[in-house]
């Protein structure tokens, strides 16, 4: 049903598109600018411009009440994995800004930071798959940066919302936003909040061939997960004169998340169960990030800037695990019990200053843009382990280490761009110098010193567009790009999650090259199509091995990755009352390298796409249907299965449009569920994970004052993405 369905859609959204090409020149104003589209009416929810796609979070139904991380999961060419890792065009490593600076986080702690922020705090999520030399050079697959709302509107305006979805269990959002404005003095207050309790469901099954005997592991679990998180952003600027703006900026990011996964595993030995496990999986992990963020900012009647940004952000969590085994013969009679609790707690710091020129040089239709940044990092990690000895819960001097960390980055760049009749160029040179130094220590006293290395990387970048007529535009660009690891993944502690599964860090990753090329074709501002090519050496993930009955997964590098992508995006404003948007991505990957237990050369195809259809039947009413899919596919030894999901939502203004009632009901279909499998080697499983994604939300809210008016942005610390929190 849920096949069909999208099938309809997807013939719906194509029929439309030539509708939608002859009417876009109604809908979309042309400029002389090769890299901007300007809406006349109310921006869409997707806006493609040649250089990047604009998600515009307040322009969609399902997308207010929703959390960064559900937003995420519908936007083009994107797709999450069942371990949260954010693939752009099929790809992985991709770099995530909040307000133009990285998160620094894992792909499990990011996950759990979006969820944690809601939609009704985005203003939009620019994706760029190609950046140019003013950006970091991290994240070899793109960036993602989310801008947050902010406005300086004269006088007291803001709004509040709050929402409740109805599932299996319970979620609720609230939100609240003020800004103050008046003389030389803007300042503005955004707190939001969340709780909610979800189960998720899991099985792992397991095949094993221990000598000559074939063994089954079935384990199935249920993560019981309650979350509480609560973030605060204010912030004031001061407009010393017409030109120059100092500003100051805090953020902070609490999160609460106490779970507990109970389960139990039947052990079979020739299809004949003959013991079985127990086991209880208890987590108390909670974290806090401050940031803090001095601005200044000049900038002439001509368009020449001075932006200097000093940041400091300092990140800590903890998270005490407590993992016990009751072991049960084929009678279900207990027989033996073990124990062991982790006690983890990381504390992180990051100094940045950065300074960013850009001069306009009119009589050549030019643009120099330069910059220079400095950033400082030092971490630190201490992991407590404890094992039951008898009666009594012993040190385990095995897994018990600290591990310090420490990262200074200098880097230089410049762009020089040209407009030249119908053709634009830009080229860009980015020098990053980077000094790393990493020990960890155990309770023995034994000391890995690695990574230590210093490293100058040169980063290129290159753009150039040319405009065939008014309606036709070709644009090409260049960029090459790093991965570095995130800061935890290179420590080598090991986490248990039970007595047959654990994960360990890897001190000797390399960071990940990247060579990106991408070719886009534009027809009236409407249709866009991105051909890509990219080529990654060192290209790392996460690798499961099996020693006997034991699996361990482990970052490394595992060789090289090459990608290819087509992407197809189109409005479809097709009428007064109807308008949508359509989004596909095609992608192969192959992947190519020699792993501890045999060669990988894997070639893969995926797919994923996302529909929206809007429909108005009566003044202050809107009626949208969407969907979103992603196909199976394989990355390295792991193959995954089809992820999707069909949403519809109602919405109603009131009060002159500045209240508003939402009523969405989430994956109609109960489609978003994971399964992963892997055949390579000795290894044979399969794993699956069922969350609580059907639900009915209603989301009310707000907004007192004037209308909106957009701010200016700030790029805040660059270097707080790669904190890895909760593993």
């Amino acid at each position: 049903m849920k096949l069909i369905f999208s099938i309809c859609l997807v013939l719906v959204s194509l029929l439309a598109i030539s509708q939608a090409t002859t009417d876009t020149v109604s809908t979309f104003n042309q400029t002389k600018k090769l890299n901007e589209v300007l809406i006349t009416s109310k921006k869409p929810f997707i806006e493609q411009q040649i250089d990047k796609t604009i998600v515009n979070v307040q322009a969609d139904i399902n997308a207010i009440g929703s959390n960064a991380f559900e937003i995420l999961q519908k936007a083009p060419g994107i797709s999450i994995t069942g371990d949260d890792n954010i693939n752009m065009s099929g790809k992985a490593g991709v770099n995530v800004l909040i307000d133009g600076r990285p998160t620094q986080m894992s792909s499990k702690e990011l996950s759990n930071f979006l969820r944690g922020l809601p939609g009704s705090s985005i203003e939009k999520i620019e994706l760029i798959s190609n950046p140019s030399s003013r950006f970091d050079a991290q994240g070899n697959a793109g960036i993602i940066n989310i801008r947050l709302k902010k406005n300086k509107i004269k006088g007291t305006n803001g709004n509040v919302a709050a929402g409740y979805t109805f599932r299996d269990h319970y979620a609720s959002n609230a939100s609240f936003n003020i800004n103050y404005r008046r003389g030389k003095i803007n300042a503005f207050v955004n707190a939001n909040g969340e709780h909610n309790l979800q189960h998720t469901t899991g099985i792992i099954n397991r095949n094993v061939l221990l000598d000559g005997i074939n063994k089954n592991f079935l384990n199935s679990t249920i993560d019981k997960d309650r979350n509480t998180s609560f973030n605060i952003r204010t912030g004031i600027d001061f407009y010393a004169t017409k030109k120059s703006t100092f500003g100051f900026l805090f953020n902070t990011d609490n999160n609460h998340s106490p779970f507990n996964t109970p389960g139990n595993t039947l052990i079979s030995s020739n299809g004949i169960v003959d013991s079985s496990l127990a086991t209880t999986n208890d987590n108390l992990y909670k974290n806090r990030r401050y940031n803090y963020n001095l601005n200044y900012k000049y900038e002439d009647t001509i368009g020449n800037e001075l932006n200097i940004d000093a940041d400091h952000t300092y990140f800590n969590n903890s998270n005490l695990t407590n993992l016990s085994t009751t072991y049960l013969d084929n009678h279900f009679t207990k027989y033996n019990f073990t124990a062991n609790d982790l006690d983890v707690a990381t504390s992180i710091s990051i100094y940045a200053l950065k300074g960013d020129y850009i001069r306009q040089i009119k009589k050549l239709h030019a643009k120099l843009e330069s910059g220079i940044k400095i950033s400082n990092v030092s971490t630190g990690n201490n992991l407590f382990a404890t094992r039951l000895a008898g009666t009594l819960m012993m040190p385990d001097t095995g897994r018990s280490n600290v591990f310090n960390y420490k990262e200074n980055i200098y880097a230089a760049y410049f762009n020089w761009g040209q407009q030249i009749k119908k053709f634009e160029y830009q080229v860009g040179l980015r020098f990053e110098n980077s000094l790393v130094n990493g020990r960890s220590t155990d309770l023995r006293n034994n000391k890995i010193s690695n990574p230590d290395t210093n490293y100058l990387d040169i980063f290129p970048s290159a753009f150039a567009s040319y405009k065939l007529n008014e309606k036709s535009m070709f644009a090409l660009s260049y960029s090459r790009r790093i991965n570095r690891p995130n800061y935890q993944s290179l420590n080598p502690f090991e986490t248990i999650y039970d007595i047959y599964t654990s994960e360990k860090g890897n001190p000797y990753l390399r960071p990940q090259y990247t060579n990106n090329v991408e070719l886009k074709y534009s027809y009236r501002y409407a249709l866009n199509v991105a051909l890509g090519y990219n080529h990654t050496k060192d290209y790392s993930q996460s690798i499961s091995r099996q020693t006997g009955q034991l699996t361990t997964a482990t970052n490394d590098n595992i060789g090289t990755l090459n990608n290819a992508y087509l992407n197809i995006s189109s409005p479809m404003p097709i009428n007064k009352w109807w308008d949508g948007y359509i989004n596909l991505t095609v992608f192969m990957n192959h992947y190519k390298g020699i792993l501890p237990d045999g060669l990988l050369d894997q070639k893969a195809w995926g797919m994923n796409y996302y529909i929206q259809q809007n429909f108005k039947p009566a003044d202050g009413w809107t009626i949208q249907l969407s969907s979103w899919y992603n196909a199976g596919t394989t990355g390295a030894i792991f193959k995954t299965k089809w992820l999707g999901s069909i949403d519809i939502g109602v919405k109603k203004t009131l009060l002159q449009e500045k209240a508003s009632v939402r009523l969405v009901m989430q994956d109609i279909f109960n489609t978003q569920r994971w399964e992963q499998s892997v055949r390579f080697a000795n290894q044979d499983f399969t794993y699956r994970r069922k969350w609580e994604s059907r639900g009915l939300r209603l989301q009310l809210s707000w907004r007192f004052g004037k209308t909106e008016y957009k701010a200016r942005e700030r790029e805040t610390n660059a270097d707080d993405n790669r904190i890895k929190v909760k593993s």
